[in-house]
């Protein structure tokens, strides 16, 4: 009896943990489909757009290597 009891609550336990997330998430969704006007929505393609400027740091890629700039002095 005693070794179902150490199988059984750990499980009860998650299953617990997962329907509780399940709920939440739920919860979640109404939440944004009822206040959706009211959020400031991105455009992910504006914002990959965005970011590729941001890294543009005036190098080439694969043109700068930092452990070339001691074998030069050798």
């Amino acid at each position: 009896m005693s070794v179902w009891l150490w199988i059984a609550l750990p499980l009860l336990f998650l299953v617990g943990l997962f329907v509780s997330a399940l709920k939440d998430t739920k919860q979640v969704e109404k939440t944004v489909m009822k206040n959706r006007d009211k959020m400031k929505l991105r455009q992910w393609d504006d914002e990959e757009e965005e970011r590729k400027k941001d890294d543009d740091w005036g190098v080439p890629p694969g043109s700068y290597h930092p452990d070339d700039k001691d074998s030069d002095k050798k």
